[in-house]
């Protein structure tokens, strides 16, 4: 009998400390490998560092999801115009059907899934367009297929778009834009 307690009690002595061993250490790889997200629960489109990938982690626009009436969608629609799916009278910060087509045709044209919803692929494939055409290191264009739009990482690493002679934060939860 002795024998027996004895035997669970060095393996339970070898089995903890390497449980706990890889608890930690897949812990640590969690925390590793998970980045500063940039998304809707952040409340702007926004990045930091470098601007090469900053849409690459931004949250969802699409009809009926947060941000569905906000100036993410007005910016995203600024996106369409610029690069020749919308008219600038249809940038209005509302994501409705007419976006939702754009957003399908401009994915197609791209090689993406045509869904008509702007996840991290599409936003990702959108900031491959951003430019510093100052040599500054900062983004302040989106340059685009047919017109060029200034958007701009302003120094809290929010995005930023002008709207004629106005400029809007690219907030999910306001819409001040058209």
């Amino acid at each position: 009998m002795p024998l027996t307690l004895t035997r669970p009690r060095r393996v339970l002595r070898g089995t903890v400390p390497v449980a706990l061993a890889v608890v930690t250490a897949l812990g640590l790889n969690v925390a590793m490998t998970t980045s500063a997200s940039a998304n809707i629960n952040d409340g702007y489109i926004s990045g930091s560092g470098a601007f090469a990938d900053d849409w690459d982690d931004e949250g969802t626009l699409a009809r009926g999801y947060p941000g569905t009436y906000s100036n993410a969608t007005c910016l995203w629609q600024k996106v369409l115009y610029a690069d020749g799916y919308l008219l600038n009278s249809e940038v209005d910060g509302v994501f409705g059907t007419t976006t939702e087509a754009a957003t399908s045709n401009w994915q197609r044209a791209r090689g993406l899934e045509p869904d008509g919803i702007v996840g991290k692929l599409t936003f990702a494939k959108a900031g491959d367009k951003l430019r510093d055409l100052t040599g500054d290191g900062k983004v302040e264009t989106y340059d685009g297929s047919s017109v060029d739009i200034t958007v701009v990482r302003n120094s809290s690493g929010r995005y930023e778009f002008s709207e004629g002679i106005s400029t809007h934060v690219a907030s999910y939860t306001s819409r001040t834009c058209a």
